[in-house]
């Protein structure tokens, strides 16, 4: 072996492990963020889910006093069809 090759695999060993090393941190780092990103994901779709679920509820109350029969007191657009109109 030469000394060009010997200075050469010493430069590649070098140039390797710190490359190594480098990325293997940013693999973990980018790991450990992604696991905590994951963990507010699943709050984020909880608090989604509960959005979704007070929307649901509110358009489903909504519809069902729409659709309930008047008892009561008459509206403004009731009383002009009534027909003891006092003119």
């Amino acid at each position: 072996m030469t000394l060009e090759t010997a200075d050469l695999l010493a430069i590649a060993g070098i140039v390797l492990g710190s490359t190594l090393a480098v990325v293997s941190g940013a693999l973990a780092w980018l790991r450990a963020d992604i696991a905590d990103l994951s963990g507010s994901l699943r709050a984020t779709g909880a608090k989604v889910d509960a959005l979704i679920q007070v929307v649901l509820a509110g358009a489903s109350a909504r519809d069902s006093k729409a659709n309930s029969p008047r008892t009561g007191r008459a509206g403004p657009a009731q009383l002009g069809r009534s027909p003891e109109r006092i003119e």
